[in-house]
Parts: structure tokens; sequence; C-alpha cells
């Protein structure tokens, strides 16, 4: 299914559509943050992964890619989310997009995705890593709160933002 607001549409994506999302190429230092793509498909492609790891991509307008995520729920949810919460990762707005409002929309288009699909589910969760203080500022601004949580990972210490869905 599609979900729809304004024309924007967010799209579910397989672990076959890498092609999709690979014009949201990322620059160096926001993609140690983002997780390389290499990663992200490896994930989606693990046949544990149906059904509770999914991708999206995120389509303006005009048709063009401009943003992708992957949740996560159930068995792949994070040892940081809780049970019951449903984890955003490898959150990833194009280059030119960026700082227009696209982040914000991606967010709106998986609220409304999750009133349809996921109405019961009482959080969505994230980790950021704590020097992404750009990404940590457009959390904010969009909903989300931190936690208090803390969590290491691969490339530092991750701070655990939440949002409340419904």
């Amino acid at each position: 299914m599609t979900t729809q607001a304004a024309d924007w549409r967010l799209e579910p994506i397989s672990g076959a559509d890498r092609d999709v999302v690979e014009i949201i190429g990322l620059p160096p230092e926001q993609e140690a943050f983002a997780g390389s793509l290499d990663e992200v498909f490896g994930r989606l492609n693990e046949t544990d992964a149906v059904g509770l790891e999914q991708g999206f991509a995120v389509i303006e307008p005009g048709g063009e890619v401009v943003g992708f995520f992957v949740l996560r729920e159930g068995l792949r949810r994070p040892p940081w989310a809780p049970p019951g919460t449903v984890s955003l990762h490898n959150f990833r707005v194009r280059p030119g997009f960026q700082g227009k409002g696209v982040g914000r929309r991606c967010i709106s288009l998986l609220e409304a995705w999750f009133v349809r699909e996921r109405p019961v589910q009482p959080q969505l969760m994230l980790a950021v890593n704590a020097r992404n203080l750009a990404a940590i500022e457009a959390y904010r601004k969009i909903g989300f709160v931190d936690t208090g949580g803390r969590h290491e990972e691969g490339f530092g210490p991750q701070l655990i933002f939440a949002k409340p869905l419904g």
C-alpha cells in the first residue's frame, strides 16, 4: 500500500529494491551516521526480516525519491527498544532536499502509515549518534524526545529518542 499526503508518497520497498534509493547518495560524514546501503539491504534480504524489518522510499509529487528509512519491530527491534515499539533506522534525506522540511514530511507520512497499519503501537523510537548534532536538532523539531536512554554502537554513544504516536 502507498500512503499519500499532499501528493507525497511512502512506498514500501524490499531488499530487492536497492536501485530505488541509490539516488540518495549522502556525503561521507552523513553516510557514517546513516549506515551504508550495503549494510541496510544486506539486513533487508535476510530471511528473518520478512514482516519485521521494512524499508520505505519517500517520493515527492514530481516522482523523485527524496528520502528513505527502515522500520524494525518484533524480534528485529534493537535491544534499546522495549517490546511494543517500532524502531526507525537508516533515515536519510537526499542532499539538495535537506533543510527544506522533507524530514518532517517523511515522519508525517510515517505517522499516517502507523495509524493505518500499526494503530496499537505506543511509540516510535530511534537511536541517534551523540555527535550528529544536526540530526538531533531535526528530530527534536519533528517531535522526538530524548528518553535519557543511551546505547553504545559502532560509531560511539547513541541517544535514544521516542515519538509518541496517535
